[in-house]
């Protein structure tokens, strides 16, 4: 990032509504807990369908399983909304491409890279892999995540509303880089290139 574009971006009225984009998106998988709120559900959902299976012999229990199922699916159907697996890749493309219009903005690169999966423990973690329990019991999903790779170019308020348009759509997302430079020499647009990563639980085949 050159000294012009340092300068043009210090003495923009625009900067602060920046960084605050910037920052709130930096900081998605750390103040929004969408992703573990998912994964917990999802998990939940998975045990309580097996407990209401062992409780149909038992009258008296199956109205309290079937409303925590009934529940529990409402609440994970919210959250499944916000995933990006492969049969809503291309939904979100087209999703993405209008933000990036309407914000002013040019698209430069825009790549979504194949899924690649792991199978999913009870008590893990998306992002950090320090924070996996070294034992934990196995579960019947797996979790899919997606690279979204995008580079665009525009005025700084134009690149501020694409950053507060994504984070207004609330995927279960990490943002993994963001990387700003000149996007022209008089400064007067800024280059962004943004990787994403989206996830996804999905049940084990087999």
């Amino acid at each position: 990032m050159n000294d012009a574009l340092i300068r043009k971006f210090c003495e923009s009225p625009s900067r602060w509504p920046v960084v605050a984009g910037i920052t709130t998106l930096l900081t998605l998988a750390v103040v929004y807990p969408l992703a573990d709120d998912y994964f917990d559900e999802r998990s939940k959902h998975a045990d309580l369908r097996a407990q209401l299976a062992d409780a149909e012999t038992t009258a008296a229990a199956l109205p309290a399983e079937e409303l925590q199922v009934a529940e529990l699916t409402t609440q994970l159907a919210a959250l499944e909304q916000r995933t990006m697996d492969e049969e809503s890749v291309a939904a979100f493309r087209s999703r993405l491409i209008e933000l990036i219009r309407a914000s002013g903005c040019q698209i430069r690169r825009f790549d979504v890279g194949a899924a690649t999966a792991r199978p999913w423990t009870k008590g893990d973690h998306a992002i950090d892999d320090a924070k996996k329990p070294t034992q934990s019991a196995p579960t019947p999903f797996q979790l899919e995540r997606r690279s979204v790779t995008l580079a665009v170019d525009g005025p700084i308020t134009a690149i501020h509303s694409l950053l507060e348009s994504i984070e207004n759509e609330k995927q279960l997302a990490h943002p993994r880089r963001l990387q700003l430079s000149a996007g022209n020499r008089g400064g007067t647009t800024v280059m962004m290139e943004l990787e994403l990563w989206f996830f996804a639980l999905t049940r084990l085949k087999g």
